[in-house]
């Protein structure tokens, strides 16, 4: 064991772009701190990212190909089973980390051994947007059950003495929603914390997987969202997913489906107020527009269209709405 590195780093490649993969590669390689080992599982890409890697004669780098392609979240779970050492940093093969992002994240952990997961603020570019994130853990986990995924997962670093072996895998189900559910699952486990340095920058481009599959992502989102949400007040919401089940496999929506939706974010928005006044509540809003544009536009939807309960869980333009109601 004392032979193991610090830190295992993990990075799935699926076609990178050579110049891209170059350039996540060596942001790890000239990491300041460097007791580290480097895994890039190769999901049987098409191009040849086995020469990019050899190229650089490094033996921090080990190298995994997959016999079969198992999509990014088998990808990672094989990273996971292969790391040697207590930190397990998660990399992207198209985004940069920046040269102390290992350090300072170390850093943090080992002087804050009870938190067991930490990401960071970063910069998406090449729009040079820097994005903060909530610092304390409450705060996180707040916001995490009840508004967004706040955790910028290719910039997370794990230590994994804080968390059961068993949920420290992604769930394959969750797609593209991989880093999500795992947050949620870990909230009841460890704390969670984001430096406010940044740490990663984040590649924001055409082809990102959250572009190209927006509304699988936000309905994926939302339920889990609802999960977390209904575990929290030991509430059932079986019905609540089924709709949107039906909803992600292209099923009709009616009103009586959006009247059930709407029904359960009421009733969590009153359990929530009452047990925390003050901490936000918000649903997905990509997902929650779509979800309306599909529904069967009857006349108790157009009157929920213009009704102040939907009004109070999203704010939509009056050119919105009559979109909507002609399935625009």
């Amino acid at each position: 064991m004392e032979n193991n590195p610090k830190i295992s780093v993990i990075m799935p490649v699926y076609n990178t772009p050579e110049h891209e993969l170059r350039e996540a590669i060596e942001s790890i390689l000239n990491q300041t701190f460097d007791d580290f080992e480097f895994i890039i599982i190769d999901d049987c890409s098409k191009n040849d990212v086995k020469s990019v890697i050899e190229s650089y004669h490094n033996n921090k780098i080990r190298y995994i190909r997959n016999q079969q392609n198992l999509g990014v979240t088998g990808a990672l779970n094989v990273g996971i089973e292969n790391a040697k050492a207590q930190y397990i940093a998660r990399m992207d093969s198209d985004d940069i980390s920046l040269p102390q992002r290992l350090e300072k994240q170390l850093a943090f952990l080992e002087k804050n051994p009870d938190i067991g997961v930490v990401s960071s603020a970063f910069l998406k570019f090449p729009k040079n947007e820097e994005i903060n994130l909530p610092q304390n853990d409450e705060e996180i986990k707040q916001t995490l059950v009840f508004s967004h995924n706040c955790i910028c997962h290719p910039a997370v670093m794990i230590n994994r003495s804080q968390i059961p072996q068993e949920e420290l895998k992604y769930n394959i189900d969750d797609k593209i929603c991989e880093d999500y559910g795992l947050w949620l699952r870990l909230v009841k486990y460890t704390k969670f914390s984001n430096l406010d340095d940044v740490l990663l920058n984040y590649r924001w481009h055409k082809n990102s997987i959250s572009k190209k599959k927006t509304f699988i992502q936000s309905s994926g989102s939302q339920r889990l969202m609802f999960l977390a949400q209904a575990s929290h007040f030991n509430l059932s919401c079986d019905d609540v997913i089924k709709v949107i089940d039906r909803y992600s496999t292209n099923k009709i929506i009616t009103s009586v489906d959006l009247i059930t939706l709407l029904n359960f974010i009421i009733h969590i928005k009153l359990l929530l107020s009452q047990e925390s006044p003050n901490v936000p509540y918000s649903v997905n809003r990509v997902f929650f527009k779509d979800f309306l544009r599909v529904c069967v536009s009857d006349l108790t939807f157009i009157k929920i269209l213009f009704s102040k309960e939907l009004d109070d869980v999203i704010k939509l333009t009056i050119f919105e709405k009559i979109g909507m109601i002609i399935g625009f």
